[in-house]
């Protein structure tokens, strides 16, 4: 079968092709059986010198022309669009809000200081909390626990001296 295609007779780096009509089983740089034009990609514009009654000669003979001379052409099919990348979805991590927790020493109880709630939890035990504490009460307990906390926060933060300096 008969090919319409593209001859790279350019050096390194210096592309200059041959428009020629070859056998497709010859080599690119191989013998052709008809010279048809030239294509020069360096020049702007693209220098492309065809001679079209040759071509059509030799389409209704039966040549194919090749893709490559088909773009330079401009009657190139157009691709296909690519295919979007897959997305990797991040994995979300919920995480709770942060807390400090400062713990005294005392009746075992732990409590837990937020800076959105502050919640006061009591020792695991068998007896139960009695029933006769009043809202007000448990705000004060509340506004205790966060003085507490504030005032252990005050005392583990100390000064350290820079490099250098003395106290």
């Amino acid at each position: 079968m008969l090919k319409i295609r593209l001859m790279r007779i350019g050096t390194k780096k210096r592309p200059f092709y041959r428009v020629v009509v070859v056998d497709e089983r010859s080599k690119r740089t191989g013998s052709y059986i008809d010279l048809l034009g030239t294509y020069n990609p360096l020049t702007n514009p693209k220098e492309i010198i065809l001679d079209q009654t040759k071509i059509t000669d030799w389409t209704k003979k039966g040549a194919q022309m090749s893709h490559g001379f088909l773009r330079i052409v401009g009657k190139a099919p157009q691709k296909p669009p690519r295919k979007p990348k897959k997305v990797k979805e991040e994995k979300k991590v919920t995480t709770a809000p942060e807390t400090e927790e400062a713990s005294t020493e005392g009746e075992g109880t732990a409590k837990t200081v937020s800076e959105e709630n502050i919640e006061v939890t009591t020792p695991a035990s068998t007896e139960e909390v009695a029933p006769e504490e009043t809202p007000a009460a448990t705000e004060e307990a509340v506004e205790d626990v966060a003085a507490e906390a504030e005032a252990v926060d005050e005392d583990t933060t100390t000064e350290t001296p820079a490099e250098g300096e003395t106290k």
